[in-house]
């Protein structure tokens, strides 16, 4: 093979090589990737501190809620509600003005002030687990995150605060027959749409 032609061809193989081996990424894209391990305790306590006070003094009042999904539920989920995953579940922030009729060991039964006759809602008040808080406040984009374990972490860190700084409080001091007001992080799953008996995760709470 003549000498120029093999020169040739390596010299094109070796572009190729090099060309493969060279990409490009959004700077967007590694918002929160970091050579080090990613520390969700120190995330989302100032994700606490700083960001979701706004989040929960703009949450939408149940009442308000249940009126919109009514009227026009697509634009209601769209307007109001949350979720990192796909699928019908979506999670809303809301805030509820009510009176607790039952006091259990791992929730309180709320009866809401509301238009609809014996509304009731359960307050978690033991099990403050899953991820409600974290996609209901809509502050965290799963497009920051290299892997589902730092999304999993948020969450739990998140869930943590209520567990050991919100309640604790408010469970030592709360009685049936007392008005409580509650922001927290509903569930709602869009195909089978109830209002009655949910289960609302505690992120604020305040005895009147």
């Amino acid at each position: 093979m003549n000498k120029y032609l093999t020169y040739g061809l390596l010299a094109v193989a070796f572009v190729l090589v090099a060309y493969n081996s060279v990409y490009f990424k959004k700077l967007s894209a590694m918002t929160v990737i970091s050579t080090g391990k990613f520390d969700a305790g120190k995330f989302t306590k100032k994700l606490w501190a700083e960001r979701l006070p706004a989040k929960l003094d703009s949450a939408i009042a149940l009442n308000d809620l249940i009126v919109a999904v009514k009227a026009n539920p697509a634009d209601a989920f769209s307007k109001y509600s949350n979720t990192l995953g796909i699928g019908n579940y979506r999670y809303c922030l809301v805030k509820v003005t009510g009176v607790a009729t039952e006091i259990n060991p791992d929730d309180i039964t709320i009866a809401v002030n509301s238009a609809e006759p014996s509304m009731n809602i359960k307050l978690a008040t033991e099990y403050v687990y899953g991820n409600a808080i974290r996609d209901a406040s809509g502050l965290v984009d799963i497009k920051d995150f290299s892997n589902n374990m730092d999304l999993n972490n948020i969450s739990a860190e998140l869930n943590k605060k209520v567990r050991e700084e919100v309640l604790p409080a408010f469970k030592s001091t709360v009685k049936k027959g007392d008005t409580v007001q509650v922001i927290g992080a509903i569930e709602l799953n869009k195909e089978h749409i109830k209002f009655n008996d949910l289960e609302l995760i505690p992120v604020q709470l305040k005895i009147q």
